[in-house]
């Protein structure tokens, strides 16, 4: 009888085998997939002139992204009495929006103060400002995948208002799973430091989850709904997944750089706003390009 050691044996020298033979093939066809695709995906970046798209997406993200996390702010600021949960938000927006962390916090003090007239008017100034940005990319996104047509204003502008409050609704749920996050790291870090330790690792850990599946999210969002074509999930996902990724790479990128540069030299007092628009021209770009 042949013993199991033997058939062991035989299977792993075929394996050995066949990856001596067949491995590198696979590798190299690997090799030749990754860069064939980044060939073509910058051959349609430049066909599409997504770099110009993404300075015009800019362009309406610098007058509606604001008002949106404005909106977000004045509702939030209902609930928030400390100057530590509102160091939260500055820390939670900070993440998405790097650099701007002075404009945050202004308009957080100027939410807190007048809460009532604010909140009202800026979650209608949310809705119809931040529905700009979503015109925008609704345009760029129909030319990317080569759509010719947009859809008619009074189908159009609806959905583009309700992408604005589906993201101002996903901001809020982020912000409230990092409020949880910071709540335990005090309640355990006060009870047993040691457990403190590990719950404030922990929830560095599912901050970071929450920021890119947030990111995921709007990147899924904005190329299921925004072009004016039937779309289907299993063909969006890819691009959604990689750039969200992207996102995230870019955005510890940026930091970096402002960290070192000496920008605040050349622009002065309007610094943050160029910051902003800065950032807001990268995200535009990885958002077109992923799509």
């Amino acid at each position: 009888m042949i013993s199991n050691r033997f058939i062991t044996s035989t299977f792993q020298r075929i394996s050995n085998a066949a990856d001596r033979h067949f491995g590198g093939i696979v590798r190299r066809i690997g090799e030749i997939f990754v860069i064939r695709l980044a060939i073509r995906t910058a051959k349609e970046i430049s066909d599409d002139d997504v770099s110009h798209m993404a300075a015009g997406v800019a362009y309406y993200a610098l007058f509606s992204l604001f008002p949106l996390l404005l909106g977000l702010i004045a509702i939030l600021s209902f609930f928030l009495e400390s100057g530590e949960i509102q160091s939260q938000v500055i820390e939670l927006t900070g993440g998405f929006l790097p650099g701007s962390e002075l404009l945050v916090q202004d308009n957080i003090d100027a939410a807190v103060g007048v809460r009532g007239a604010l909140g009202l008017f800026s979650v209608i100034g949310m809705l119809w400002a931040g529905s700009a940005v979503f015109g925008a990319l609704n345009r760029s996104i129909n030319r990317a995948w080569d759509i010719q047509t947009d859809r008619p204003l009074y189908k159009g502008k609806p959905r583009q208002l309700l992408m604005a409050l589906t993201v101002g609704i996903l901001f809020a749920l982020s912000f409230s799973s990092a409020t949880v996050v910071r709540t335990a790291e005090t309640l355990s870090r006060y009870d047993v430091p040691v457990l403190g330790l590990l719950v404030q690792q922990v929830g560095q850990i599912l901050l970071q989850g929450f920021s890119f599946i947030l990111v995921l999210a709007i990147f899924l969002l904005i190329y299921k709904f925004m072009p004016n074509t039937k779309t289907y999930w299993k063909y969006i996902w890819p691009g959604a997944v990689l750039g969200a990724l992207l996102f995230e790479v870019a955005k510890n990128l940026f930091i970096f750089y402002l960290e070192r540069s000496t920008y605040q030299s050349i622009y002065g007092s309007v610094t943050p706003v160029i910051v902003l628009l800065l950032w807001a021209y990268v995200s535009s770009l990885i958002l077109l390009a992923g799509a």
